[in-house]
């Protein structure tokens, strides 16, 4: 009677060290970040603040971006809307192009000029950035922000 073996102790070896080989492999580039880059993190910080200038009546807007993300992003739109009721809500919005690569900061002052909004310092705002992913995917982020006069 003839007895069979299953594989030889050579090619058992070798399939467990080419097993090891591939496993090192992927725990290297996992390690270094290969795999970070299919997932696409959207973080974007920002800050802003409204200033009134109470000789001139004047307001603006100071603000200032970050993307923390690993993808590129796109401001395109600032829009303030003014405290109150749902009936007397105005609102200034101004269209923009503000491209923020990974790791970008983005700082600027622009003039809050609309006759549908009345800037009055001590009263609330809601600022609302609107953009999109490089991919196209839309976001938003929302700030409550206290407006101040100048000094």
């Amino acid at each position: 009677m003839r007895r069979t073996k299953g594989i030889s102790s050579i090619l058992g070896t070798v399939i467990v060290l080419a097993i090891t080989i591939a496993l090192g492999a992927l725990l290297y580039a996992y390690a270094n970040g290969m795999f970070s880059n299919l997932t696409q993190n959207v973080n974007v910080g920002a800050q802003a603040q409204i200033i009134v200038n109470p000789s001139s009546g004047e307001s603006y807007l100071q603000f200032s971006l970050t993307n923390n993300g690993n993808i590129q992003v796109i401001i395109y739109n600032i829009t303030i809307r003014g405290a109150g009721n749902a009936s007397s809500l105005g609102y200034a919005s101004n269209s923009i192009s503000i491209q923020l690569n990974p790791g970008q900061s983005y700082q600027n002052i622009i003039p809050i000029t609309s006759s549908s909004l009345s800037v009055q310092a001590g009263n609330y705002y809601t600022v609302i950035f609107l953009g999109k992913t490089s991919t196209g995917k839309p976001f938003s982020i929302v700030l409550n922000v206290l407006a101040s006069e100048t000094e």
